[in-house]
């Protein structure tokens, strides 16, 4: 017998779906940080609103699994923490331009891993993918050649459960909705605000 959570996956459910990742997401100096390396590639840019660096893709899913994915982004506690953004990169097969760490941060492994317990096998096929945390910046895009001199220092305390709502029109880009969000733990010897 499936586990409840797989039956959602199910054919013939006719639950509406929405499709769904879960991504950390820049503050407004980091965005302008990544907009200004952004002018340096070439291809159909990412709009600085759409920035974000994905965790886990979903995909569709059924709408009933909001409430599983919420109550888990409220349990889940992580501190800030820096992530060094230093180095472009190409997607070749799907020509996607990006910038992403050279060095993964702790901070960053350990958000992903208590992500990925929750998600995997219940909500997602494991697919043993080995993970390469990078911010997309242009899409039908050219290898880049930006050699990153001084890195996008961005301290993430973000994370989203986001919807993205694919558009109708060709070439658009789609519009990202945040479903809900969680902030880090606030460091010790800062007031909360």
């Amino acid at each position: 017998m499936l586990p409840e959570t797989l039956a959602l996956h199910l054919p013939g459910n006719a639950e509406k779906t929405r499709r769904l990742f879960v991504a950390l997401l820049p503050d407004r100096h980091t965005k302008e940080k990544l907009a200004s390396v952004q002018k340096k590639i070439a291809g159909r840019k990412t709009p600085p609103e759409n920035f974000h660096l994905t965790l886990f893709f979903l995909g569709n899913q059924p709408e009933s699994i909001l409430f599983p994915l919420k109550n888990f982004m409220d349990r889940v506690t992580f501190d800030p923490f820096v992530l060094s953004l230093d180095k472009t990169g190409y997607f070749s097969k799907i020509r996607l331009s990006w910038i992403g760490p050279t060095e993964i941060p702790p901070g960053l492994v350990q958000l992903h891993n208590t992500t990925r317990q929750f998600l995997v096998p219940a909500y997602l096929e494991d697919k043993r993918e080995s993970f390469r945390p990078h911010v997309t910046l242009a899409r039908k895009s050219l290898p880049p050649s930006v050699k990153i001199t001084s890195p996008v220092v961005w301290t993430v305390d973000r994370l989203a459960l986001m919807e993205s709502i694919l558009s109708k029109e060709p070439g658009r880009h789609p519009q990202y909705r945040i479903m809900h969000e969680k902030t880090a733990n606030t460091p010790t010897g800062y007031p909360d605000i």
